[in-house]
């Protein structure tokens, strides 16, 4: 029987990390954090030049299985054991392709348009949408030439403007920078999920799930881009006890925070979703070496991906 090798790296994805994450701990003093001084700014400078990141080992008779948006120029290079494990792999296996997504302006607007009439000023409170529009203001949009649209499309907007306030970006999202080396390198990449999936995953929420959500977001909106900071300094020290349990108190207080039907769909299902795939492609005993790359909630919130494939009976070891 041919040995086959699997890798499995996550990483923190935007769609979960939006609204989700918090800023209840920053990082010791002595752990890489200087505190800016200035006039009405209570931001903290991170250095993200550090090593962390999470991999997974799952054996199973004679197949080997290992386990791993948004970045920072300073994540690179990472970890050796994390280089070296996508080195050895054939197969890149994200969750989406983000080079081959093709949504036209056509098609996403058939997607986040109210179908019913509805307008956004008519789901929202008259304080929460004035509070949007400042946001959006702040940004140079004007909210009611956005007022068709429904809330999960304006909490992506929101989520783009936080994106660009903070210090993490997608230009160095740690998918991004292994999908471009595969396509340099020549390895096939297959996708976990499709675009399509996801998608529907958004605009299949109900409506008051996605009008709460939005009104979350917005409440919390000037925290949010320092809390992803602070999440991103915790991923890339995550070799340490400290910055592992960062990432999973952030992730695992958002999601405590969202109501049934968001954890059944965004993370719940999902999961299963792709420890199955992840399950047929061991079975197949293909004789490649494949490279996971998801989301870092789906590697901490339970069901997680490797806790459905250990109830499967994997062995699987976190070595990094």
């Amino acid at each position: 029987m041919p040995k086959m090798k699997f890798l499995l790296y996550s990483v923190f994805l935007m769609i979960v990390l939006t609204g989700c994450v918090t800023n209840d701990e920053s990082p010791n003093e002595h752990e890489k954090m200087i505190e800016e001084t200035g006039e009405n700014t209570t931001d903290t400078t991170y250095n993200y030049d550090g090593d962390g990141g999470f991999l997974w080992k799952i054996d199973h008779e004679e197949t080997t299985a290992y386990s791993i948006h948004l970045g920072h120029v300073d994540y690179y290079p990472l970890s050796n054991e994390i280089e070296e494990a996508y080195a050895s792999s054939d197969i890149i296996l994200p969750e989406i392709n983000m080079f081959e997504v093709d949504i036209t302006e056509e098609e996403l607007n058939e997607m986040a348009i109210f179908d019913d009439g509805k307008t956004l000023d008519e789901v929202l409170s008259e304080d929460v949408y004035n509070h949007l529009s400042d946001i959006f203001k702040k940004n140079g949009v004007e909210l009611e030439s956005l007022n068709k649209y429904e809330p999960w499309y304006i909490e992506t907007l929101l989520s783009g403007f936080v994106q660009e306030e903070s210090d993490l970006s997608a230009e160095y999202g740690v998918d991004l920078y292994f999908l471009q080396q595969a396509i340099e390198d020549n390895k096939e990449i297959m996708e976990l999920e499709t675009v399509e999936s996801q998608y529907d995953m958004l605009t299949g929420f109900s409506l008051d799930t996605q009008t709460d959500r939005l009104e979350t977001f917005i409440e919390t909106y000037e925290e949010q881009a320092e809390g992803l900071n602070n999440l991103g300094y915790h991923w890339i020290n995550s070799n340490t006890e400290e910055g592992k349990e960062g990432v999973k108190e952030s992730l695992s207080t958002g999601f405590e925070s969202s109501d049934d039907e968001f954890q059944q769909e965004m993370n719940d299902n999902r999961n299963i979703d792709m420890a199955n795939k992840i399950d047929d492609l061991l079975q197949s005993n293909s004789g490649q070496t494949y490279f996971a790359i998801i989301g870092a909630a789906h590697t901490v919130i339970e069901p997680s991906v490797p806790s459905i494939l250990k109830e499967k009976g994997y062995d699987i070891e976190r070595i990094y």
